[in-house]
């Protein structure tokens, strides 16, 4: 379901379907009504940096595309649309992020990431697969749907 997010219960480990809408409505869980944590769900790309890279993407369960982008880039900026769009679509199942490269040398260079914009797709705190340039919006989904 397009526009829903995906949370597990704390309690009894259910997974329940919540509209991204209703989110900030403090959802309970459908089989043993204890209420959902919520705080994990971006429905935005969230930005990272070389200090909280470790922790919202490497220690991170889920999938995650990480965007390294740089403000002069035209490229990077005509991909924004696209990963807002597909971050509120998957959100709770796939994490984007968005890493400026300008400002963060360590998680570049670490990565080496030597074009923009550059798409690094993370399962398990692994990269598994990577884009170079401006991508359509399928190209990257497909790719998200691989990390499901």
């Amino acid at each position: 379901m397009p526009n829903s997010a995906i949370v597990i219960c704390s309690s009894c480990g259910t997974k329940n379907r919540i509209p991204v809408a209703r989110i900030s409505e403090d959802p309970v869980c459908g089989r043993c009504k204890s209420p959902l944590d919520t705080s994990s769900v971006n429905t935005t790309p969230m930005i990272v940096t070389d200090n909280t890279f470790d922790l919202e993407v490497m220690a991170h369960n889920t999938g995650v595309v990480m965007d390294c982008w740089a403000p002069w880039c035209g490229h990077c900026k005509s991909m924004d649309p696209v990963l807002s769009a597909l971050a509120l679509e998957y959100a709770g199942r796939i994490k984007v992020v968005k890493l400026n490269v300008d400002e963060n040398p360590a998680v570049t260079s670490r990565f080496r990431v030597m074009s923009l914009p550059s798409l690094l797709f993370f399962k398990g705190g692994k990269v598994v697969d990577t884009t170079v340039g401006a991508v359509s919006r399928h190209e990257v989904e497909t790719r998200l749907k691989a990390l499901l």
